[in-house]
């Protein structure tokens, strides 16, 4: 089993080239669950969850009501299950805008009376009640999607890493990015988000995710 992790998790790459993040997007969309799954993977690349914490996200995470209406947070508060670690996260407007609109899209009735108790990413809905995506299932949506945009090595926890890899290409110190995802050096963080050593040093800004 943890060579199974490994795997999974270590052999991935981080998504670098922009225009195939907005080609992934563009396909995810196309696709069946558009809405949803293009909110997960915008929402992956621009946030350091894991992927047990992506999928088990409800829409209070991200959501609060005030005065009667539903608003999107600014700042998003993570705390990754595995180390009990608390990360903030600000929210671009775009982001905050793609959420609420989300809500209001899929679940109006929800977002009507300001119930924010649901999973964001839902699987199915049942009897009424609702299971959120499994991680077997992002798998697929993320993997499939990048094979339709010609990138290989690609799974769900390539998310994590294109947020890393975006971060230190705009800019971030190197160091905050560490202590973001919780490694032990910036060694083994250049590693994860696949920045050559010689890289270090020299960030180059490119657009936003």
């Amino acid at each position: 089993m943890p060579r199974k992790k490994a795997c999974y998790v270590n052999e991935v790459d981080p998504i670098k080239d922009v225009e195939k993040i907005d080609l992934i997007k563009h396909i995810l969309a196309m696709g069946e669950n558009g809405q949803r799954n293009l909110l997960l993977f915008t929402l992956g690349i621009n946030t350091a969850y894991l992927i047990s914490d992506l999928t088990a996200l409800k829409f209070t995470n991200l959501l609060e009501v005030k005065q009667n209406k539903v608003h999107a947070k600014a700042q998003i508060m993570m705390k990754e299950t595995d180390v009990g670690k608390k990360i903030y996260i600000h929210l671009t407007k775009k982001m905050q805008r793609d959420i609420l609109a989300f809500m209001q899209d899929q679940h109006p009735t929800w977002y009507e009376v300001g119930d924010l108790d649901h999973y964001i990413f839902i699987s199915r809905m049942h009897n009424g009640g609702e299971r959120a995506i499994s991680r077997h299932q992002v798998w697929s949506i993320i993997s499939e999607a990048a094979t339709k945009a010609g990138l290989k090595n690609i799974g769900p926890h390539s998310m994590r890493k294109t947020f890393g890899y975006h971060l230190y290409k705009n800019g971030t110190d190197i160091k905050l990015i560490q202590d973001i995802l919780n490694h032990s050096s910036t060694t083994i963080t250049c590693r994860y988000i696949g920045i050559a050593q010689e890289d270090k040093g020299q960030p180059v800004h490119s657009p936003g995710l």
